[in-house]
């Protein structure tokens, strides 16, 4: 009766064992989801919006051949939208049964151009023929399809999903068969024990023969045919176990479906996102690097107009005049080179508007620590390094967001500050010229200040070097692009351009101004009977306190240098 019993359950074992390989095999759904946008894009751009993109769970991949170059680039969903901006486009949607896509057009009157390279993508592929890449999902990224900006893009262009195969089912097939399998073996070893115990199976022994005895005969009785009908009851349990196999294993011949896309819930669930940070990490990191490649180019071949592809505002006008002068005279030397090391503080605008800025501090062991001020004026323009500021001897940053986290932009003219942006420049320039008869003297930390003692020392002293000139000085912002962005304790890290005016006249109609240094090289001559007018250029980066602080405003970093001169 065990073995039998035993055989039995091996073969219901075996059975759903089959089965549950079977759906993980040759019963297997398909492995991923596809689809095609063969020749259904007939502008130079398809975008693939993020609510395209959760057709299906799981990372998309995106596939695009055709004839020429391919690009594909994988960028913030407002800022694929707003590079694009009002140009001809595709747009790839979710067709009425939720169950694919569909490309509807877009006709503007935009420009158009190449978007390879642009600062806005997170990340990028360029091929001739085809390109591929992968897009994460759970961000809110899209896609932008093109060749290079002005054909029609790609032809053939496929979106796949990976589709995980459902394992519920096989799982209590395979978990079945194991368990019927084991209790099969048990009741083997069992039934082997047994027999062993009893010294195999016992034999009836035969009984004498007897005598004819008389038995009565009866009628209308219906006795049973012994053991007949016990016997087929035996045999019997084993079609019907093979019966029941098959039964189950037929059950199972249908392959599991694949599953139905459905419509991302963001469709029918209005969400307000949180404002991100302009750009990530890895993008900061590719753009200082193509910065600091063109500036290092650019310094050693005095290109200005190389420069001018990634520095723009006061580190221009700066560097440009430098160029100037080297081309003067070979022992002029380079302005500091830009690093890219980066040290610790990373200050990323928190805005999906422009124009967007971050801030960086970078340097190398031989080098002094430069603040970077990194700003892009529209989503077609470069980052350009706007300000790099070397920082003064043990400045200390106040506490900011992380980059993660995004800082929030303050206008120039925000009252929430101890002084306003676009005050700073004159309020800290009255200090320099008045000292602690300035109005705005208490306002700034002036302890350790090294920047605001050196040219406070030289204004004093440069009227007692000149008795046979008047000298007078000016401060006043150079530029109004104020960058400011917020710290932890509600203040703002404030990067400008200070412009120092001196003007030299001389008292006497016989006496000439000399001029000196890299002020002759610019000016052509080494004296002046006229007198002089000499602008300095300082990027400066300060701490701003808000309003009800008692907190004073600290200068951190400050860089000048010589921007021109001409005479009187």
């Amino acid at each position: 009766m065990r073995f039998l019993l035993a055989t039995a359950l091996f073969i219901v074992s075996i059975s759903l064992l089959l089965v549950g390989l079977a759906q993980r095999t040759i019963w297997a759904p398909p492995a991923t989801f596809t689809v095609s946008l063969k020749g259904e894009v007939l502008q130079p751009y398809l975008v693939i919006p993020q609510e395209a993109l959760a057709l299906m769970s799981g990372d998309a991949s995106i596939s695009a051949s055709g004839e020429g170059s391919v690009f594909i680039g994988v960028g913030a969903e407002a800022d694929v939208s707003s590079w694009v901006g009002s140009s001809n486009q595709a747009i790839a949607e979710i067709n009425e049964e939720g169950d694919s896509l569909a490309v509807s057009e877009k006709l503007g009157t935009g420009e158009l151009a190449n978007p390879a390279g642009s600062d806005l993508w997170q990340s990028e592929t360029v091929a001739e023929g085809f390109s591929t890449l992968t897009v994460p999902s759970g961000d809110d990224l899209a896609v932008l399809v093109a060749s290079d900006g002005t054909a029609v893009a790609p032809e053939n262009i496929v979106i796949t999903w990976p589709i995980e195969p459902p394992t519920l089912t096989s799982n209590i097939f395979l978990g079945s068969g194991l368990v019927l399998l084991v209790i099969a073996i048990l009741f083997n070893l069992f039934a082997v024990r047994k027999m062993i115990k009893n010294r195999g199976p016992r034999r009836k022994v035969p009984k004498a023969p007897q005598g004819p005895r008389y038995r009565p005969k009866k009628t209308n009785y219906d006795l049973p045919k012994r053991g007949r009908r016990s016997a087929a009851r035996k045999i019997a349990v084993v079609p019907l176990s093979i019966g029941l196999v098959f039964a189950l294993s037929g059950c199972q011949s249908v392959a599991v479906p694949i599953p139905t896309p459905s419509v991302s819930e963001s469709a029918s669930v209005s969400i307000v996102d949180e404002i991100k940070p302009a750009v990530t990490i890895a993008q900061v990191s590719k753009i200082l690097s193509k910065i600091q490649e063109v500036v290092a180019k650019a310094d050693e071949s005095g290109d200005a107009e190389l420069l001018k592809t990634r520095v723009a505002g006061p580190s221009l006008s700066l560097r440009e005049t430098n160029y100037v002068l080297r081309s003067k005279s070979g022992d002029v030397p380079l302005l500091a080179p830009i690093s890219s090391t980066l040290i610790s503080l990373n200050i990323i605008s928190k805005t999906d508007l422009w124009p967007r800025s971050f801030m960086l501090v970078t340097g190398a062991s031989d080098e002094l620590p430069q603040a970077l001020v990194i700003q892009q004026l529209s989503p077609r323009e470069p980052y350009k390094l706007t300000y790099n500021i070397e920082l003064l001897p043990g400045a200390a940053f106040p506490d900011v967001s992380a980059p993660q986290e995004g800082s929030i932009p303050l206008e120039p003219d925000s009252l929430l500050l101890k002084v306003k942006p676009l005050d700073l420049a004159t309020s800290y320039g009255d200090v320099v010229d008045k000292g602690t008869e300035s109005e705005f003297y208490n306002l700034f930390d002036l302890l350790g200040d090294q920047f605001y003692d050196q040219i406070s020392a030289t204004q004093k002293a440069q009227p007692e070097k000149l008795a046979d000139a008047t000298t007078t000085f000016a401060h006043v912002l150079a530029d109004e692009n104020v960058i400011s962005l917020a710290t932890s304790d509600s203040g703002a890290v404030v990067a400008l351009m200070m412009t120092d005016t001196w003007e030299i006249r001389p008292n006497n109609s016989g006496s000439v101004v000399a001029v000196t240094g890299n002020e002759r090289l610019l000016l052509g001559s080494e004296v002046s009977t006229q007198g002089v007018s000499t602008q300095y250029g300082n990027m400066l980066l300060f701490y701003v306190p808000i309003s009800d602080s008692t907190q004073k405003i600290k200068l951190l970093g400050a860089t000048q240098a010589l921007l021109s001169i001409r005479s009187l």
